[in-house]
């Protein structure tokens, strides 16, 4: 991989890059004037622009990230260092950067550098020890194409539960908190504000969406063949499971409603309070145990479903990528509008892993750079010892900060 020095930077207001050149563009990007933008340690791309002779007054240590606005490979380099947080960053929006590929320098001693986005995250990961890896792992040979993709599916599917599950987690929590509050604030006394209930309901609304989708993806991509390639009636359990559930996240739902129209503080807002969080804790074990099922009957089942997809001339072997691409695209809401949710519930190294599916398997560019844009718009204010520590309390820290 040769070093590779981006045009030099010219400071006033960047224009209009209009749409990049593919990643494998032979031709350069046209040179544009940029903006130079200096961030704090732990933000990105939405700091006021400061002059060149600034930015090089800075640090030594500083990363910095040289970059079309459009280009899916820098905004994933911005995404991984902010979950590694291990230096201050600067980002330089630029569409002269060679080929259309982001350029990465690591500190000020260090030579600017291209190449693939899997070779600058393994430089990165060389550079700054500790976790999370940002560079996907080496995987394992798979027997076959079909284990390839039962395996990239099950990957997939495992994440989603453990972000639902954290979600789940993180608003019982806030609920369990309100109701020792309300406990120790005595009469004439009202510690639980109407924005903490504007937020748990923002909250558990997200969580509840993703999980519906989740479900509803399951259904349609997954149980049907799953039953066909196993005998009738494998699914009959966890399609009834799905079933409970919805109640039981239609009832908590309407919980919430009610404590927004109630007064803070007093005896019906409390037991209301009290009722709201004996549901979460139910639904909490219905949906651990569920997901336990699925992971341990379901999944491994699907290495021979894609065996008898291949049979039936449904599939060819040319991507193993193909089943996981279409479970992406099925769940529009979780990858779109709700990204930066779902991605707050993994901890650092599960979220490296879910970043590696998504940039594999999402095929329209500019919405992988919207969905990439969104989480770094997201974290870029938070502190990384909330990011590395505990997700949910970095999404409760996120709807505080949130207008």
């Amino acid at each position: 991989m040769g070093n590779c020095s981006p045009s030099p930077r010219r400071r006033g207001r960047a224009t209009d890059p209009g749409s990049p050149p593919p990643l494998d563009s032979t031709v350069s990007a046209p040179t544009v004037t940029v903006n130079s933008i200096s961030v704090s340690p732990y933000a990105l791309a939405r700091s006021p622009s400061v002059s060149a002779a600034a930015v090089d007054a800075e640090d030594a240590g500083v990363v910095r990230v040289y970059g079309s606005d459009a280009c899916p490979v820098a905004w994933r380099l911005r995404v991984s260092l902010l979950y590694k947080a291990a230096a201050p960053l600067h980002f330089t929006p630029s569409e002269a950067a060679p080929l259309g590929r982001p350029v990465l320098r690591l500190s000020a001693a260090d030579p600017e550098v291209c190449g693939t986005a899997d070779e600058l995250l393994r430089r990165v990961d060389a550079r700054f020890e500790g976790k999370p890896r940002v560079a996907p792992p080496e995987r394992p040979r798979a027997a076959s194409p079909a284990a390839a993709a039962a395996a990239e599916v099950a990957e997939l599917v495992r994440l989603q539960h453990r972000s639902a599950e954290r979600h789940l987690e993180g608003v019982a929590a806030k609920v369990a908190e309100m109701v020792k509050k309300g406990k120790k604030s005595g009469k004439g006394r009202t510690v639980v504000e109407a924005a903490e209930v504007r937020r748990l309901g923002k909250w558990y609304g997200d969580a509840m969406e993703v999980m519906l989708e989740h479900a509803r993806m399951e259904e349609t991509l997954i149980f049907p063949d799953i039953q066909r390639a196993s005998f009738p009636g494998v699914c009959d359990k966890v399609n009834e499971q799905h079933g409970r559930h919805l109640p039981m996240m239609n009832g908590i739902k309407e919980d919430i409603k009610t404590l927004l129209t109630l007064e803070l503080g007093s005896p019906l807002f409390h037991e209301v309070l009290v009722n709201l969080s004996v549901r979460l804790k139910a639904l909490q074990d219905h949906t651990k145990e569920h997901f336990k099922e699925e992971e341990s009957d379901m999944l491994p089942r699907l290495d021979s479903v894609r065996r008898m997809q291949r049979e039936e001339g449904k599939v060819s072997d040319k991507s193993s990528s193909a089943w996981a691409s279409e479970a992406v695209a099925t769940m529009e809401v979780t990858h779109s509008k709700l990204f930066p949710f779902f991605m707050t519930g993994l901890l650092p190294q599960e979220a490296m892993q879910y970043l590696d599916l998504v940039c594999r398997c999402t095929k329209n560019t500019r919405h992988l750079v919207s969905m990439l844009r969104s989480l770094a718009e997201r974290l870029e204010d938070a502190n990384p010892s909330i990011i590395h520590n505990n997700p949910t309390k970095l999404y409760e820290h996120l709807l505080v900060k949130s207008p």
